[in-house]
C-alpha cells in the first residue's frame, strides 16, 4: 500500500530542507575574496608609487587567489583617489595606493574631504629616500654648509616639488636665519634637472636623484628620514645635523574605514607577505626605497604619530 504525501508534509519538508541549506550558503558567501580587488594608485602611471603598487599587487593576487586590478587616478598629490575611496563600501574590494604624507600632512596644509580617521590602514611597503641635493662643485660637505652659504648670501633658491619640502625649508630657514626660496617644479625628475643645470643651488627630491647621486653627478646633502640611507651611509639625517626634523614618507595601501576584522586580517597577511617577497624586495632596492613593511594596528599607530609630528612642524614653520 503506497502512502501519498500530503500538501502539508511536502511544504514542511521544503522548509526544513531550505533551513538546513542556509548555513552552508551563508558560509560560502562569507568566504572573502569572491571577486577581483581594485587598487587605485593616486599618482600617474610609471612613477615610483605606481610601479611599487603593481609589484605588490601581483603578489597579493597570488596570496588571495583573486585578480588585483591596478588603476590610476592622479590628482592633488593623491588626494583625488583618497577622497573617492572614502565614498566606497568598506568591503575590502577597493583600496588606494598613495603616500603617507597624502594622509598625514596634506589635510593639515589644505582643506580636503578626508582626515587620517577615514581609513583602514592595510599596509606600508617601502619608504621614499627623501633628501636635499646639490652639485658637487658647490664644495659643501652637507646641508649645514649649504645653509651657512644661504645665510651669508641672505637667500638661496631651491627646487621644490612638494608642500612637505616647503614646510621643512621654512623651519630650517627660521632655525639658521636664512631665506630659502622655493622654485616650484612638476616632479622629482625636474628637480634633478634644475640642480644639474645650475638653475638652483639646492633641490629636494623623494628619490629621483638616486641614479645621478650614485654616478657622482649630484651630491646628497642630508636625508629627511630617521635613519641614514644604506646607499649613502656617509650622508647625515636632518636630526643628526641638529635640526630636530624628520620626515618618513611611506608607500601606503589604505581601504575605507570599517573593513570587517576578518577581511582586514586577510589583507594584512597578504600585503605583509608581498612586502617580503623577493621580487618586491629587489624592486625596492632598484628604486632606492627602504624595505619597510608595516600593517594593521602597528601601521595605524605610525600614521597617527606622523600626523601629530607634522602638526608640530607646521606650528614651527609659522
Amino acid at each position: 500500500m503506497s502512502v501519498r504525501p500530503t500538501r502539508r508534509s511536502v511544504l514542511l519538508a521544503s522548509v526544513l530542507s531550505a533551513g538546513l541549506a542556509l548555513p552552508l550558503t551563508s558560509t560560502a558567501w562569507a568566504e572573502w575574496p569572491e571577486k577581483p580587488i581594485t587598487v587605485t594608485v593616486g599618482f600617474g602611471a610609471g612613477g615610483t608609487t605606481d610601479i611599487a603598487a603593481r609589484a605588490v599587487a601581483d603578489v597579493v593576487s597570488r596570496k588571495l587567489g583573486q585578480p588585483v586590478v591596478v588603476e590610476n587616478k592622479p590628482g592633488a598629490g593623491g588626494a583625488v583617489a583618497a577622497t573617492a575611496l572614502t565614498k566606497m563600501p568598506a568591503d575590502g574590494y577597493n583600496l588606494v595606493a598613495t603616500t603617507s604624507t597624502t594622509i598625514t600632512l596634506d589635510p593639515q596644509m589644505t582643506k580636503l574631504a578626508f582626515t587620517p580617521e577615514d581609513f583602514t590602514y592595510v599596509a606600508a611597503v617601502g619608504q621614499f629616500p627623501e633628501a636635499f641635493i646639490a652639485l658637487p662643485s658647490k664644495g659643501w660637505k652637507n646641508l649645514s654648509d649649504a645653509l651657512a652659504a644661504a645665510k651669508a648670501a641672505g637667500r638661496m633658491n631651491y627646487a621644490s616639488s612638494t608642500s612637505l619640502d616647503r614646510m621643512v625649508t621654512a623651519v630650517l630657514g627660521k632655525k639658521v636665519g636664512a631665506q630659502l626660496v622655493p622654485v616650484p617644479t612638476r616632479s622629482g625628475a625636474e628637480v634633478v634637472t634644475q640642480v644639474m643645470g645650475g638653475h638652483v643651488d639646492l633641490g629636494y627630491s623623494s628619490g629621483a636623484y638616486f641614479p645621478q647621486a650614485k654616478a657622482g653627478e649630484v651630491a646628497v646633502m642630508a636625508v629627511l628620514g630617521e635613519k641614514r640611507l644604506a646607499a649613502f651611509p656617509n650622508v647625515p639625517t636632518l636630526k643628526e645635523l641638529g635640526y630636530g626634523i624628520s620626515s618618513v614618507n611611506l608607500i601606503l595601501f589604505v581601504a575605507p574605514k570599517g573593513v570587517p576584522a576578518d577581511v582586514a586580517e586577510k589583507l594584512y597577511a597578504a600585503f605583509a607577505a608581498a612586502g617580503t617577497d623577493p621580487s618586491v624586495v629587489a624592486l625596492m632596492e632598484k628604486r632606492a626605497l627602504a624595505n619597510v613593511v608595516e600593517t594593521g594596528a602597528t601601521l595605524a599607530k605610525t600614521i597617527h604619530s606622523q600626523s601629530a609630528d607634522f602638526a608640530r612642524l607646521i606650528e614651527e614653520a609659522k
